[in-house]
């Protein structure tokens, strides 16, 4: 309930912005520096999956990022080290999006 209070809180439009905001921070992000999984039109608002292109070591990645105080999660199955996935819902900000995806870019060297 308490959640809930807060998403009412928020407004439903408010948080739906919130979300496709950081969405498409994340994925003109993910465009620049990889490939972006989903279809052109089939992109996620909550979660984007990245194409592994630069075939980077994603367990590599979160285990770096954990040292800071970030985490990502990387593909199922097969596409395991193919891609990657960052989360950008809930009550996630933009600003802390921009600190995962900075930190990224200073790991990577990006």
């Amino acid at each position: 309930e308490k959640q809930l209070d807060k998403m009412k809180a928020e407004g439903m439009e408010n948080r739906y912005k919130r979300h496709t905001e950081m969405a498409h921070y994340v994925q003109d992000w993910g465009k620049k520096n990889f490939a972006m999984f989903a279809e052109p039109g089939y992109e996620s608002v909550t979660v984007s999956c990245i194409k592994n292109t630069k075939q980077i070591s994603v367990a590599d990645l979160n285990t770096e990022l954990g040292k800071r105080g970030y985490a990502i999660s990387n593909g199922y199955g097969k596409l395991k080290e193919q891609t990657f996935r960052i989360a950008h819902m809930g009550d996630l900000t933009l600003d802390e999006i921009k600190e995962l995806v900075t930190n990224i870019d200073e790991i990577l060297k990006l």
